[in-house]
């Protein structure tokens, strides 16, 4: 019996230290000879910013189908420079834009997250394989299809690209671009002063008098009745804040949008936004007509042109002058209309100026 109790309590041992010893080598392997096991922790890669990867946008039209996620592609600019590149992925311009950049802080914030694939001062593109273009694209010179005389406009160009990132055009790229606003990689003020960076590297002269400028994309508001300065620049904006609304991602519907505009823009637009009624306290003392519409929110360029137009749509405006009788409404922040209402709105009044 003391036998058969050696036996067992042997087996025992034996079976527990072997449950010990492996475990130890476990740990060992994953940890190393320390108790914080540091070399079990996730490792965080670094992914470097790759390229701002243009893309075509899509043919004009009269709808709002121009503003669908821009397609990807390596085009230069068409006609008229019309074509501006955009990122494969989609989404709007951040609070970047409305920040003031700082180029020297940009220029830290680049040697540090930027060089490693753009090269010092955005000079020389690493190579790419996988790639169109076989290489990420310098920025400096950056592709002149993104450059505009227009400060806000340029800078917007550029914030879509970091904002949210990019994949460019080929079979299979070996570099993509990050979504350093997307991913909270870098904060807006960061976005803000690389942008300003950028722009200081590729400076653009303003156009000649009686020159065609560049439509700008955005810029900050500015009174509902304010008309183009010297080379066209200037562009109305409506006196209240914020960005495009969700509208601009969906197609609008012209005959929709002509229903639309009768039940809620009529009573101040006149029927085919043909006649403003009469607005005193304004310096302009009427409601501004929408065919022929302000000439400075015309652009070749649908996507522009749709923008320009959801600023007030969205978030309303109060025109210039001491009293105004009547305020446009922010028929998108009050969900008086519906984004999908927005979009046949604005396709309906592009329709009108595109005659």
């Amino acid at each position: 019996m003391d036998d058969f109790r050696r036996i067992m309590y042997g087996v025992l041992i034996a079976f527990v230290g072997t449950i010990l010893t492996w475990v130890s080598i476990v740990y060992i392997s994953a940890c190393g000879l320390t108790f914080t096991c540091h070399r079990a922790s996730a490792v965080g890669y670094h992914t470097p910013i790759p390229t701002l990867q243009v893309a075509t946008l899509p043919a004009p039209d009269f709808s709002v189908s121009h503003v669908a996620t821009p397609t990807l592609g390596t085009a230069s600019p068409g006609q008229g420079g019309d074509q501006v590149p955009r990122p494969s992925n989609a989404g709007g311009p951040g609070e970047a834009v409305n920040l003031t950049g700082d180029a020297s802080a940009g220029a830290q914030v680049f040697q540090a997250n930027c060089v490693p694939c753009h090269g010092v001062e955005g000079k020389q593109g690493v190579p790419n394989p996988g790639t169109d273009a076989g290489a990420v694209p310098t920025l400096n010179p950056i592709d002149p299809a993104l450059t505009s005389p227009d400060k806000q406009t340029f800078a917007t160009n550029l914030d879509l690209f970091i904002q949210h990132g990019s994949t460019p055009s080929g079979p299979n790229p070996s570099i993509s671009m990050p979504a350093w606003g997307d991913s909270g990689t870098l904060t807006q003020q960061q976005v803000a002063d690389v942008i300003a960076y950028l722009t200081s590297l590729n400076p653009v002269k303003a156009p000649a008098q009686g020159a065609t400028a560049v439509t700008p994309v955005v810029a900050s508001p500015t009174p509902e009745t304010g008309s183009a300065g010297a080379g066209g620049e200037e562009i109305a904006r409506p006196s209240n804040p914020g960005g495009p609304g969700e509208a601009l991602n969906l197609t609008g519907d012209t005959t929709a949008g002509a229903q639309v505009f009768q039940a809620n823009c009529v009573p101040c637009h006149g029927p085919e936004g043909t006649q403003g009624v009469p607005n005193p306290g304004t310096d302009d003392g009427s409601v501004p007509i929408l065919n022929p519409i302000d000439p400075t929110m015309v652009s070749a360029d649908n996507k522009t042109f749709a923008y320009n137009i959801d600023l007030f749509v969205q978030h309303g405006s109060t025109p210039a002058g001491p009293n105004p009788s009547i305020s446009m409404p922010a028929w998108g922040d009050q969900n008086a209309l519906t984004q999908q209402q927005i979009a046949d709105v604005i396709a309906y009044v592009m329709s009108l100026n595109k005659k």
